[in-house]
């Protein structure tokens, strides 16, 4: 075994221990000098199988202790905090406050901050995702009326399918439409596409859209031909209109005017759809699958990464269904992880929450394996 050394920061008041909030927390800015926590090296020589601790005087950010104070139950507290942080324009905690929002299934405050964030960022906001797979009645979500993956090539075909499953969906649901698979795009295709989203937008359609990036490419790339065809530049118009993109939208319409020399489509103001990611193929891996709390009154599931780890060379772990890592497990957590390095394996956490995401770095824990989380930005 080759000795190493890594370096995890922890905190004076106890590893195991939540740092006590001041008793006053607002201005959440300002706490009292003993409320913040301190930060200490700890440095494991795996060698050695030694531990040599070293303090620092680093202050925490914001972030951080946002980050320690929900892991620690203090969610309220925690809540205040991010609140105060977004006139930072720190999308950390945005997205915090996002994941927040979804664990406590508080739909309405996310939908006020997901408009909030549109217009700060100029650019889609996170979309409601439902954890733990329970409404906050306790009763399963609804599932969508209607699901539907346009195929490789997006032509008459393709676009009478898509009219047929928004005109055979209930008016008041969501239509989700996958346009990640397509490559090409004839001229009837985009003609009718355009028009049925268009349709759609007039009827105030709640729709839901993912590999629309890739599409949006695809059409830029024909609209730039020497011979481009009107119907691609005005299904990229629609698209824009469709996702919000008001500025984009503009951009393309004085280009539009200019190309074909006549008045572009007018901007709507409409409700925009909602923009997700386009749903997974079924992984290939095994990935180990953990959910819910991680408490220390259930530490014993950090037991199954010992398990796991036992079976395969690289650890991974999907974390996507995991709302909280309690403060008081993180030694344990880190303790499993430090084993299985010392194993020769390679670790990776994958699809965990904004929240958990920065307990994990202001912990020290991207030292010791790859983080995947879920919001990339």
């Amino acid at each position: 075994m080759h000795a190493y050394s890594v370096a995890l920061p922890f905190f004076k008041k106890g590893k195991d221990k939540a740092p006590t909030p001041a008793s006053n927390p607002t201005p959440v800015h300002a706490p009292e000098h003993d409320s913040r926590p301190t930060e200490t090296l700890l440095t494991m020589n795996m060698g050695n199988g030694g531990i040599v601790v070293e303090e620092t005087s680093a202050p925490q950010s914001p972030v951080d202790e946002a980050a320690i104070l929900y892991a620690s139950g203090q969610t309220d507290v925690a809540e205040r905090m991010l609140k105060d942080m977004l006139v930072t324009g720190d999308r950390r905690a945005w997205h915090m406050l996002f994941d927040l929002y979804c664990i406590q299934r508080l739909e309405k405050e996310f939908e006020q901050l997901a408009l909030d964030y549109a217009m700060r960022f100029e650019t889609s906001p996170p979309v409601w995702q439902k954890m733990g797979g329970n409404g906050p009645n306790g009763k399963p979500q609804q599932a969508e009326a209607a699901s539907l993956e346009l195929p490789r090539l997006l032509d008459k075909q393709a676009t009478e399918t898509l009219r047929d499953a928004i005109a055979a969906s209930d008016k008041k649901a969501v239509v989700q439409i996958d346009f990640s698979r397509i490559e090409m795009v004839d001229e009837t295709g985009a003609d009718e596409c355009a028009g049925i989203l268009a349709a759609a937008r007039k009827a105030k359609r709640k729709l839901r859209v993912s590999g629309v990036d890739r599409l949006i490419a695809l059409l830029q790339d024909l609209t730039r031909a020497t011979h481009s065809r009107a119907a691609h530049w005005l299904l990229l118009l629609e698209l824009y209109q469709t996702l919000g993109q008001q500025q984009s939208f503009e951009d393309v319409a004085v280009d539009y005017a200019v190309r074909f020399e006549v008045s572009p489509p007018s901007w709507s103001e409409v409700q925009a759809a909602e923009v997700v990611q386009a749903k997974a193929a079924e992984p290939a891996d095994d990935a180990l699958q953990l959910a819910g709390e991680i408490t220390p009154a259930n530490d014993a599931v950090l037991q199954q990464i010992n398990s796991y780890a036992a079976t395969h060379n690289e650890v991974l772990v999907d974390l996507s269904q995991v709302t909280r890592v309690d403060y008081g497990s993180v030694s344990q957590f880190i303790s499993v992880l430090m084993q299985c390095l010392g194993s020769g394996k390679t670790i990776v956490l994958r699809g965990h929450n904004a929240l958990v995401h920065e307990l994990f770095r202001v912990m020290g824990i991207d030292q010791l394996a790859q983080l995947i989380p879920r919001h990339r930005d």
